[in-house]
């Protein structure tokens, strides 16, 4: 995939480094000079120091030619100028980070967004896979804030140290599943066979009616 993402914050940042190990063709734009000098260097990307509301800084990232971009700028005022402006230039697919309003979905979709981001629980891993593997998640009921990212701490009490994740995932409700995972500090993707230890924390996106139950589980 074609992938710009807008912003080169924290999450921005890590979002980059995981597209970018995925083999996808990363282009990042950033308005400050020393994050997107710091990409570049660090990330081997091509970073656009400049400012995505304008067309031509658009244009220079090949904005028509792109299959997705992401909106990680930290106001959702400039998210939303700069996923519309995209939409209108024929991307498929906008994602936008948005803190201060839950918006309905016909609204998102007239403001040519079709998936959002909630920074409180925008784990860079869950934002990748959100947006390379739209079949994995139900993206709508996420979108419409019927949804949430659970962080579940496996700590020194918890029955699933040394169980496999295909055994934690039998005890979850059917409408919920782990996205990604933290060991020794550091984001992974778990497969069925990661045996789990004391300290991991596990991204685990549920619906908010079964929240509670979920959280039972740690």
């Amino acid at each position: 995939m074609y992938i710009i993402v807008i912003g080169a914050g924290n999450i921005g940042y890590y979002v980059t480094q995981i597209l970018a190990s995925e083999n996808h063709d990363v282009i990042v734009i950033e308005k400050d000079l020393e994050k997107s000098t710091k990409v570049s260097n660090e990330l081997d990307v091509l970073s656009i120091h400049g400012d995505a509301t304008e067309l031509s800084v658009l244009q220079k990232a090949g904005i028509e030619g792109a299959d997705v971009i992401v909106c990680l700028t930290e106001l959702d005022e400039i998210n939303l100028v700069i996923g519309l402006i995209a939409k209108e230039l024929g991307v498929k697919t906008v994602a936008a980070s948005l803190s201060k309003v839950h918006y309905q979905q016909h609204v998102l979709k007239k403001l040519g967004i079709d998936v959002v981001i909630h920074p409180e629980a925008a784990a860079a891993g869950y934002i990748s896979q959100l947006i390379t593997q739209p079949d994995v998640l139900d993206l709508s009921f996420f979108s419409k804030g019927d949804a949430e990212i659970v962080e579940l701490t496996i700590n020194d009490k918890s029955k699933f140290i040394g169980k496999t994740v295909s055994k934690f995932n039998d005890h979850i409700p059917g409408d919920t599943r782990v996205i990604g995972m933290y060991k020794l500090g550091k984001f992974m993707f778990q497969t069925d066979k990661t045996i789990l230890e004391k300290g991991d924390k596990l991204l685990v996106i549920s619906k908010k009616n079964q929240v509670k139950s979920v959280r039972k589980l740690q």
